[in-house]
Formats: C-alpha cells, structure tokens, sequence
C-alpha cells in the first residue's frame, strides 16, 4: 500500500484500504451487536473517520492495526448511542464468512448464532479481543497494539471473556 498515496488521500489507495479493512471493521461491528442500517452507518462513519486522518498517519504501527484503533473507537460510540436508543432487536445474522453457512449443520450454525449473540452481550473492550483473537485471527502482540494496551491486558480480557461466556452458556446448556 502506497502511504504517500493514502496520505494524499487519493481516492484509489483509500478504496483499496477500504477493500482491505472492510471485514475487519464489520466483524467488530456484528460483534459488538450492530446489525444492518446501524452497522452500515457505524463502518461509513469508521471509514470516514479513518480518511480524515490519512494524512497525519505516520506508520508507527501497521496500517490495518491504525484503521482498527479508529473504528473501534467510532463503533463503540455507535453502540453506546444504540443503546440509549434502546431499538428493537433484529436478527441475528450470520457473523462473517468465517462462520457456518446455510450448507453446514443446522444446530452447529444456531450454536455459533447463540456464541456470538453472547459475545454481543460482554464488555466493548472482550467482545473486541474475542473477535480479533477468534474471528480475525490476530496474534496477541497485535490486538494489543490495536486497543493500546499491554499484551498482559489483552490476556486478562480474553481470559475473563471466555469465564463470562462459558458461564452464560453453561446455563443456556449450550456447553456442559
């Protein structure tokens, strides 16, 4: 990726950028319980956000770990603001790719559903390590540069995440 490109914001290194983050930012999103018109809404905010800073990006970190910082700050603004809100609940639809398709076992695929409605359910900060560790498959040095944290924290909270979840499940008798 051309980064004089992008700090000028020419409009075709940006859409490259965007091709190349967009999962990314969508999958916080779904995982952080943003679903349709309000996650579309979050990621163009994301992304509009992330263009007006192009220019002051001085590639201290990676750029995929720069784009993740901005969009978990705009998209959990959004779901604090969903929240006040207080809409009505949509569907939940299928995470990413990454999850089971309409091919796959049923129940396997309403397990994964009950998962990560779950997820959806936990602090901002574990719904994220969940996602970038379980979804994004992130290494634990690299979460950690994207939430500006320490790697002892990043374990602390998939940690305490995986305790909420297996706890929440256990009583939805989803896992023994």
């Amino acid at each position: 990726m051309d980064l004089d490109r992008l700090r000028s914001q020419d409009a075709a290194a940006f859409a490259e950028l965007v091709a190349g983050n967009q999962a990314i930012v969508l999958g916080l999103g779904q995982s952080l319980g943003l679903r349709g018109p309000d996650l579309d809404d979050a990621a163009a905010e994301a992304f509009a956000a992330v263009y007006r800073a192009l220019p002051r990006f001085q590639a201290r970190s990676e750029i995929s770990t720069w784009v993740y910082r901005i969009a978990h700050r705009v998209i959990v603004k959004a779901r604090e603001k969903r929240k006040r809100q207080s809409m009505a609940e949509l569907p939940i639809q299928s995470p990413t790719s990454n999850q089971p398709g309409p091919g796959e076992d049923a129940e396997r695929g309403e397990t994964a559903q009950l998962i990560w409605a779950t997820v959806q359910t936990l602090d901002a900060r574990q719904a994220s390590v969940v996602d970038l560790y379980y979804r994004q498959d992130w290494p634990l040095e690299k979460i950690a540069a994207a939430l500006d944290c320490p790697v002892g924290t990043v374990k602390t909270l998939l940690f305490r995440a995986r305790q909420r979840l297996r706890e929440v499940l256990s009583k939805e008798e989803v896992l023994p």
